[in-house]
């Protein structure tokens, strides 16, 4: 089951959304980058990522940039999956080197 990840009508990316925390509402999967992910990698690259130094400026600064995205995931049956954040991070364990980590506030998400 792959959810695709759009800005627009580009395909930014896809992932499985395998690990889920239904009590935090979050999921995450390895992110597998589509044409459109150059479009916004600049934006994620702004994220202070494990760097306990990185001050609330930056965070705050890569907030305003992400969300100006207004990014769109859709599950593998085409439905608008509701989200409150998507961050796109870098991270060693995965297959591709990156990872998919949205809140999910799609009730419907949670009953798949």
């Amino acid at each position: 089951m792959s959810y695709v990840l759009k800005l627009r009508d580009v395909i930014v990316g896809r992932s499985d959304l395998a690990q889920r925390d239904a009590d935090r509402r979050t999921a995450r999967g390895a992110f597998r980058p589509g044409l459109g992910w150059e479009l916004v990698e600049p934006i994620f690259a702004l994220l202070p990522v494990g760097d306990v130094d990185a001050s609330d400026e930056q965070r705050s600064r890569y907030r305003r940039a992400r969300d100006t995205l207004a990014l769109v995931l859709y599950a593998p049956n085409g439905a608008l999956v509701e989200t409150s954040r998507i961050d796109i991070t870098p991270d060693a364990a995965s297959s591709t080197g990156l990872t998919l980590d949205v809140g999910v506030v799609d009730d419907a998400f949670w009953r798949r």
